[in-house]
């Protein structure tokens, strides 16, 4: 009885040696302790955050909607009748560089819709899709789109 006692105690501690041995994430290897410290992200101030050279901004054209300037983002640019010139297919377009490039920037990655990859205004595709990228601008709603120069 002693030995089959003694084969089940050695049982449930080699079963806890393996419950143990698995991380909270599923892998195989031991969970942190104090000895072997979890990685953290870094803090937010300790981030630099990238910003392109330049943007280019367009306006595909006249957007008819329901929505109004209450309910779409400011427009944090300078006014495009200052900067855009017509550029077809794709509207109207202009570039912005420096500070008025990064603020542009900045409210185009919280206004998602209005963000480009780099590269779809040279190569001339269509900016139908881009419908959301709407924008309370000087009264009205506008549409203007975003692409990052990198």
């Amino acid at each position: 009885m002693l030995r089959r006692y003694g084969a089940r105690v050695g049982a449930c501690f080699a079963g806890a040696a393996l419950v143990a041995g698995c991380g909270s994430d599923g892998t195989s290897g031991p969970a942190p302790t104090e000895a072997t410290p979890v990685e953290s992200a870094p803090s937010p101030t300790a981030r630099e955050l990238a910003f392109p050279e330049s943007v280019i901004v367009c306006q595909p054209g006249m957007v008819d909607t329901t929505a109004t300037v209450d309910d779409v983002p400011e427009w944090p640019g300078p006014s495009p009748s200052e900067f855009v010139e017509p550029n077809f297919p794709s509207g109207s377009c202009g570039t912005l560089t420096g500070q008025k490039a990064r603020v542009t920037y900045e409210a185009a990655v919280e206004h998602p819709a209005a963000l480009l990859e780099e590269g779809r205004v040279e190569e001339g595709r269509d900016l139908v899709d881009t419908t959301d990228a709407l924008w309370a601008l000087e009264g009205v709603v506008a549409w203007l789109v975003v692409e990052p120069q990198w």
